[in-house]
């Protein structure tokens, strides 16, 4: 009899560690009502443009002949959808974007080559402003980043690789854009592996802390991978209904050995 008692003990003990408590799926647990969470400066997340990169240009002015001649394509469009479908798009980007080449630059029509490489994205558009000035009357530079993606991948409802379209992403929205994790994701060890010339470099990030703003990983990075780790109970998890199965079988084996020894 004691015997049984022990062996239902540690099967209770086995369910009772491998049940999940839902503290451990709630972000920034650690931060209340009218919290100030401190983050990093901008200067410090802003990306740094680099060889390779894909920049939307778009310089108008009040001249037609002047816009077609910066804006050859758009007189091709039909419509608001084509325009924003033509830069949206990894194929858009690559035909109608202009590529920071091997020495740092971008050539534009009639300007020709202005240096961006190593300047803050938010930088550019003066430096091309100052450049078109030179040539232009009045007019209005645009400059976007068209190759900002994230790969997102582990324990989330839907993997994948998203482009953003605004200066900055964190690591949340990026959670958000693959409609968030699985209930069995570790959100205090999401990893990010960030590509450096000299090679990958990967950080954790506890999700479950308001202190993660603190990270210069928060802010991601184009071509950065956020890898969603799962928790230590995944495995069991998985297996929940073949082990309910051998505890139901086990409980009714000790009920019968018990009646049988009465």
């Amino acid at each position: 009899m004691k015997h049984t008692i022990k062996l239902l003990l540690f099967l209770t003990v086995l369910f009772a560690y491998s049940c999940r408590s839902s503290q451990e799926l709630i972000y920034l647990k650690d931060s209340g009502n009218n919290d100030l969470i401190e983050k990093l400066p901008i200067q410090t997340t802003e990306h740094i443009i680099k060889n390779g990169d894909i920049l939307y240009v778009s310089i108008k002015s009040m001249n037609p002949e002047v816009n077609q001649l910066f804006n050859p394509e758009s007189t091709m469009e039909t419509g608001v959808s084509n325009a924003f479908q033509k830069f949206t798009t990894p194929s858009g980007a690559y035909l109608y974007g202009f590529e920071v080449d091997v020495d740092g630059n971008i050539k534009l029509p009639m300007l020709g080559k202005i240096k961006v490489s190593g300047i803050a994205l938010s930088q550019i558009e003066p430096v091309v402003q100052k450049k078109a000035d030179e040539f232009l009357n009045d007019a209005i530079v645009k400059v976007k980043l068209l190759n900002f993606k994230v790969t997102v991948i582990g324990e989330v409802k839907v993997p994948g690789v998203y482009y953003n379209y605004n200066n900055g992403i964190t690591v949340i929205e990026a959670l958000a854009l693959a409609n968030g994790n699985t209930d069995f994701a570790s959100i205090k060890n999401v990893m990010i592996v960030r590509p450096f010339p000299e090679g990958n470099k990967s950080y954790l990030l506890d999700l479950t802390s308001k202190n993660v703003y603190l990270s210069e990983a928060f802010y991601l990075h184009p071509n950065d991978y956020v890898i969603v780790q799962p928790d230590k109970y995944k495995n069991f998890q998985l297996n929940s209904q073949a082990y309910s199965l051998i505890f139901s079988s086990l409980s009714v084996l000790i009920a019968v050995l018990g009646f049988a020894l009465k």
